[in-house]
């Protein structure tokens, strides 16, 4: 039996990404070393859980392709993908150590540059503990207007786990994934015990997103029994790049960053138009208190007529054949087919004399079934038979 309920005090950090005019664009050096000192300050004021908006390093993508300025969209898109993050990388090696030092579990709002994939980017979010410690990647499942021409979506298996730090459970949602009610199932069957709701902190497409955001944060906070910390950028008129390019959304710059309890009321902010640091103490009693009314993993579950599937396994675009012909599709690794190449080390070999015998055993337990439906139909047709001579009308009767 736990001691008691964790208590701590949590932060949504509401601040600008460095943007420059052209021809740079973006300085996510800059960008980083305001985030390294945000930990800190964060930290000094008592905070052990940090959170960073949306795509905050470098910057969310505030433009879109001007038709009329294609090449120099391309432009912006190759420095866009320069100042993405790898993970793991030196600036995640630096905000492990900054999140070390302060002693504070860090979730930060990235753009990602896949390591293998060429071009490959990610709406991400990045947790880190307060050991200095990676736990976990979540990448963007559903991507939305000009993010459309730059991010891929996110996988299934890692993609959908939720982490673990040393007060519970954490997930994170990424502004339109509060639209999608099975990834918050999802969330809330692992257990989250809080939710870090990032978004861009713009009034979005159709200018709706400044009551949208906490209306939508609130709702995943009272139906998962969760507090939400509810994580957006601000950018101050005079950090706004004054020529980057025509087709750009900075003027819509609102924030809106809060904290939500698990009964969905805002404990804190929502903070708006300026640049500033929403502090919360959390209680995770009060996720039980709020449980005793409405659970979704106990007394609200109807998992037997209502049920959720999730896929395990992450798609790859390169797959060995010898496994698809076995029954069993793993990641093809060319690179092992070369004479200096090495299979990587968190992958097991392919046993393709393991896999050709579990698919044997499969073919043999299917030959059996196939028998016994046969023998199985060749009974009731014998009983059909049996049973129309025993019964079959005299002549005369009625």
């Amino acid at each position: 039996m736990p001691s008691d309920y964790p208590k701590f005090t949590a932060a949504a950090v509401q601040a600008a990404p460095e943007y420059r005019d052209q021809p740079v664009y973006f300085d996510s050096a800059a960008t980083l070393n305001n985030v390294v000192n945000q930990i800190h300050e964060a930290a000094s004021n008592g905070a052990s859980l940090v959170v960073f908006p949306e795509l905050h390093i470098p910057g969310y993508c505030h433009f879109a392709i001007d038709l009329t300025k294609g090449p120099e969209y391309t432009s912006i898109w190759a420095k866009y993908l320069r100042h993405a993050i790898e993970v793991p990388s030196e600036e995640t090696d630096l905000l492990c150590e900054t999140a070390r030092q302060a002693g504070a579990n860090v979730v930060v709002g990235i753009n990602e540059r896949d390591k293998r994939y060429g071009g490959r980017q990610y709406n991400s979010i990045l947790y880190i503990d307060n050991r200095g410690d990676i736990l976990g990647v979540h990448r963007k499942i559903n991507i939305t207007v000009q993010e459309l021409m730059i991010h891929t979506r996110g996988d299934g298996g890692r993609n959908l786990c939720i982490p673990e730090m040393d007060f519970g459970k954490i997930s994170g949602l990424i502004c339109g994934e509060h639209d999608q009610p099975l990834l918050k199932q999802c969330y809330i069957v692992q257990g989250t015990k809080v939710n870090c709701s990032l978004w861009p902190g713009s009034l979005g497409g159709a200018e709706e997103l400044p009551w949208v955001a906490p209306a939508m944060t609130t709702a995943m906070a009272v139906s998962g029994a969760c507090w939400c910390v509810l994580a957006a950028n601000y950018i101050p008129p005079e950090k706004r790049p004054k020529d980057f390019y025509p087709n750009t959304d900075f003027y819509q710059s609102f924030g809106g960053s809060a904290i939500i309890n698990p009964f969905g009321e805002v404990v804190a902010g929502p903070a708006r138009d300026e640049e500033t640091i929403v502090y919360a103490d959390i209680d995770l009693k009060v996720n039980e208190m709020a449980r005793g009314i409405i659970n979704i993993t106990g007394l609200y579950s109807r998992w037997d007529i209502l049920g959720l599937q999730v896929r395990e396994n992450e798609y790859e675009p390169l797959v060995s054949m010898e496994s698809v012909e076995a029954g069993w599709p793993e990641t093809a690794d060319l690179r092992g087919m070369l004479p200096t190449g090495e299979t990587q080390a968190d992958e097991p070999e392919f046993d393709r004399t393991q896999a050709e015998a579990d698919a044997g055993l499969v073919a043999g337990e299917i030959s059996d079934r196939v028998t016994e439906i046969a023998e199985l139909r060749a009974r009731i047709e014998a009983l059909e038979k049996r049973g129309g001579k025993a019964f079959k009308p005299k002549p005369g009767d009625d």
